[in-house]
């Protein structure tokens, strides 16, 4: 399977000008810190990006734009450290469809109550500032998550791990080919369904191929490959057979579909297929070892035409 660029998470500190800059650059340096530990603390199954602390309205549409188009990006996690008032956020959110958590924390754990003033109540504003920000992204109804805790805490950080993973699987799912090979089984009603809608919905494509272009890779495959293959299934497997030649036979075959199959994906970009044993025309058999070793390396599978199957396993 062709690995693609890893995915990252957005990490936008909302402020406001009107701090002025020495608050600004503590803003800044106390955003690093909680993205540098968030990183650090090994809970989290992608990395967070710092990105510049957004104080103007016309910053933050752009920023979202920017997220938008970078197809890096999995989603974006947004934190008031200051007030950031919330009638700026809205170009920004108009336009973000991506996911969305409002990190509702701040950057103390606790408070400095021998010691503290205007100045730290005027840099540490996150409980004024991440109600704004609940009021308007509620306002405008914008589909998010929101987490409250400490950044620091671990029961925090594995609800922001639970939080991406939902994030990556509908990165996944607006990008998902699901490679058909011929139509679902005759007759069957559950493995059918509205394609279309699918790809509205949930940004699924899920185009039909003829059995005949597979059989065709399958031609295509050297025998070495298919050799060296062999001997990675009796690495990995313990065989038990009482006619080998018989079963060599159909072991090999099972072994070119595999690598017919892994190629026929990688070069339309699909992560996930399904087959219909009514449609076999070219085949000598249905691909069974080939599918679960290539489940095994993460392709989505779906048999009797279930393409919908195929999908929510990937």
């Amino acid at each position: 399977m062709r690995k693609g660029k890893e995915k990252l998470f957005w990490f936008l500190t909302g402020s406001q000008e009107l701090y002025g800059e020495e608050t600004l650059r503590q803003v800044v340096s106390n955003s690093k810190v909680i993205v540098e530990e968030l990183n650090k603390g090994g809970a989290l199954p992608r990395k967070v990006l710092f990105k510049p602390v957004l104080t103007t309205p016309q910053q933050i549409k752009k920023i979202m734009e920017e997220a938008v188009s970078d197809s890096e990006c999995a989603g974006v996690i947004c934190w008031m450290h200051t007030f950031s008032p919330a009638k700026m956020w809205v170009g920004g959110l108009s336009v973000l469809n991506k996911p969305l958590l409002h990190l509702h924390t701040q950057f103390n754990e606790r408070l400095p109550y021998e010691s503290i003033d205007m100045d730290f109540m005027n840099l540490n504003q996150s409980a004024h500032g991440d109600r704004e920000f609940g009021h308007i992204t509620a306002r405008m109804n914008i589909p998010r998550t929101v987490i409250a805790g400490h950044w620091s805490h671990a029961a925090t950080q594995k609800r922001v791990a639970l939080w991406m993973r939902s994030a990556l699987a509908v990165d996944e799912s607006r990008n998902l080919i699901v490679a058909r090979f011929g139509d679902n089984m005759r007759e069957v009603a559950v493995t059918d369904g509205d394609k279309v809608e699918a790809q509205v919905k949930l940004g699924w494509s899920v185009p039909t191929y003829a059995i005949g272009d597979l059989v065709g890779y399958r031609e295509k495959v050297a025998t070495s490959d298919i050799d060296s293959l062999i001997d990675d299934y009796k690495e990995r497997f313990n065989f038990s057979y009482s006619d080998e030649e018989y079963f060599y036979k159909h072991t090999r075959d099972q072994a070119r579909s595999e690598l017919a199959l892994e190629q026929f994906l990688d070069d339309i970009g699909a992560t996930a297929f399904s087959t219909n044993f009514q449609d076999l025309y070219g085949m000598e058999q249905l691909p069974g070892l080939a599918v679960q070793n290539l489940m095994a390396k993460g392709y989505g599978f779906g048999g009797e035409g279930d393409w919908k199957t195929a999908g929510m396993v990937r």
